[in-house]
């Protein structure tokens, strides 16, 4: 449901809708804040904070994993020098 400022003032009674849906306020035909309801806001912020939390142990884990390719990619170039080092073409 999308309402004005202006009809959220004069029918605060529109705000008994919002558990059945969320109500856009709009402000001089702009999006200006989003009412929800309560226990809709509190599944909102636990469902963002198991996101952050998931995403940092994703990019730990990634860290960890990216040490490892550093250090096989560095010995794999540095056994491809000693293979051209050592080759006929030189």
């Amino acid at each position: 449901m999308t309402i004005t400022a202006t009809q959220l003032k004069q029918q605060t009674y529109l705000l008994d809708s919002v558990i059945k849906e969320d109500i856009q306020v709009t402000k001089r035909d702009r999006p200006f804040v989003v009412i929800v309801d309560a226990v809709r806001y509190e599944k909102l912020l636990k469902n963002q904070k198991e996101e952050k939390r998931d995403t940092k142990a994703l990019l730990e884990e990634f860290k960890r994993l990216s040490k490892n390719v550093s250090k096989i990619d560095a010995d794999i170039d540095i056994i491809k020098m000693e293979d051209e080092m050592n080759s006929d073409i030189f």
